[in-house]
């Protein structure tokens, strides 16, 4: 028996135990259905450790913070934000509902759940601080949680264009047979895996990869993927087996099915099975029960029959084998597959030059004071995506490897390519942008450093930064406001150099109108 928890972002179910064996999940060829996750144990979610990899670059740095803006907003939910009556979604002990932000005007989704309906508040707690320090384009964003007597709320960036498993469906009744062409599939498999890499750099699991956890931002046709569902996600030790039964039947890994232990590679599995089904419209692995399903997971043997393959070519064939490779420690890792040569030729490419100013706009940032450059931060995490396309194209665009993060030779690189002339102190400037001391530029980062002035001056947004960073809600900024925000909470002579630099009155505060002044310096 394992415990079955449907954690969605638009809609979530309830816990509970069903048998291996005996629940029924019936596919067929162009015909892919619903399917419900399962572990054998709760509450492995953890806040991730401080990222690194082979790219990671020293630089030095006079401020370091975490950009985990993400608060308990101690106030009621409806002071705050105007609920829509009509539910995006539903499931066993939750609701997700459009909301409008009364300040801001932006739309959200809020996800409301009853507390009597979930077993372990704080395993649940733990599951919702795996997703706040994330930062990746494809991965959606929680902004804030309220909790009254009865409901936790979680607000959550808003995505309008379903699940990318209904655009499969949609693909499948539309062409017949197969799904999408190689393009469309190597463009949405390019997505999720930066996702997925950059979740493992992080040492995060997500352990329920399916085209259901996976939402589009929005309805039109080249829309960007979304990361869902971290309920199931476990943060991990290099070297060390993960135990925990978790996943869905048709997509788990036969290493996860056996309990054996297994490592981050159960995700990488099961995007091969998405591939698969991106290309075809059916998973690899069918069955009539469950445990039917996982008898062929275990077998690992599957074909790619026709006429649902004849026009796959064989490069993405290759692809998939790798990613089905029944042995774990020979299966490549999600960066490896990044790097696959099909992928990079069928994506859709980002544009070819990066058309703003970044040279100077980098050099602004750079002489922007410590607590300006915090707010900047704070405003870049919580704007909505219709405010900062043109950043997130050239983001895209410097990112070379589409891992979700920016090395120093990748912005070298994509100046270059662009036609920017490559400023003197380039690594200052970056030790300026790298605020959490990664040594890499994360997406917030770049946004923060990029950011027009007419885009953070506007007083609705200001507002919004204050009220995020006035901690006390007393409409005014404090020492320990400021403290919070940053990683070296015991350096007492940084919070006051920085409070110094804006205490315009020498009082210790700082007014709403002193924080807009300095802004708009």
């Amino acid at each position: 028996r394992i415990s079955a928890r449907v954690l969605n972002t638009y809609g979530m179910g309830s816990c509970c135990c069903v048998p291996v064996v005996g629940h029924r999940a019936p596919t067929t060829h162009g015909k892919l259905q619903h399917h419900k996750s399962t572990s054998n144990s709760s509450g492995n979610g953890t806040r991730y450790r401080s990222k690194s990899n082979s790219r990671e670059t020293s630089f030095n740095r006079e401020l370091t913070f975490r950009h985990s803006f993400t608060w308990q907003n101690p106030g009621q939910i409806n002071d705050f934000y105007e609920m829509k009556t009509q539910p995006l979604g539903e499931g066993g002990f939750g609701v997700v509902t459009k909301a409008k932000n009364i300040v801001t005007g932006n739309t959200v989704a809020i996800k409301s759940l009853q507390k009597d309906s979930i077993d372990d508040i704080g395993a649940f707690k733990k599951e919702v601080n795996v997703q706040i320090d994330l930062d990746h384009q494809h991965i959606v964003k929680l902004y804030e949680i309220f909790e009254d007597s009865f409901k936790f709320y979680l607000v959550m960036e808003l995505c309008t264009g379903g699940e990318l498993f209904d655009r499969i469906s949609d693909a499948v009744d539309k062409a017949g047979h197969g799904a999408f062409d190689e393009t469309h599939a190597a463009t949405y498999m390019q997505q999720i895996l930066s996702a997925i890499s950059y979740l493992h750099f992080q040492e995060v699991a997500h352990r329920d990869i399916k085209p259901e956890n996976f939402l589009m931002e929005d309805s039109s046709e080249d829309a960007k993927i979304k990361v869902i569902d971290f309920g199931l996600s476990k943060q991990f030790t290099p070297g060390e087996k993960m135990l925990t039964a978790a996943g869905t039947p048709f997509y788990a890994a036969p290493e996860v099915v056996l309990g054996d232990g297994y490592d981050e590679r159960c995700d990488v599995w099961s995007c091969g099975i998405i591939l698969y089904i991106l290309l075809c419209g059916y998973p690899p692995f069918n069955g009539d029960t469950d445990a039917a399903v996982l008898r062929e997971v275990v077998r690992g043997r599957f074909e790619f029959e026709s006429p649902h393959w004849d026009d796959v070519s064989q490069a993405p064939r290759k692809l998939i084998k790798r990613m089905l490779t029944l042995d774990a420690k020979k299966r490549p890792t999600a960066h490896d597959c990044m790097e696959n040569r099909w992928l990079h030729d069928h994506a859709e490419k980002p544009k070819r030059t990066v058309h703003i100013d970044l040279g100077n706009r980098l050099r602004t940032f750079r002489g922007a004071s410590k607590f300006k450059k915090v707010a900047l931060t704070l405003i870049a995490s919580q704007l909505p995506q219709k405010d900062i396309d043109d950043l997130r194209d050239a983001f895209t665009t410097l990112d070379l490897d589409q891992d979700g993060m920016l090395s120093v030779q990748e912005i070298q690189e994509g100046m270059a390519k662009s036609d920017l002339q490559l400023p003197d102190d380039i690594m200052e400037l970056l030790s300026a942008i790298d605020s959490d001391g990664s040594g890499q530029i994360d997406y917030t980062e770049f946004l923060a450093a990029t950011i027009e002035r007419q885009q953070y001056l506007k007083k609705e947004v200001l507002w919004a930064a204050f009220s995020r960073l006035d901690k006390s809600h007393d409409s005014l900024i404090h020492k320990s406001d400021i403290q919070g925000l940053l990683k070296e909470t015991d350096d007492s002579a940084l919070v006051d150099d920085i409070l110094n630099d804006i205490d315009v009155h020498g009082d210790g505060e700082i007014s709403f109108q002193d924080f807009c002044d300095l802004m708009g310096q």
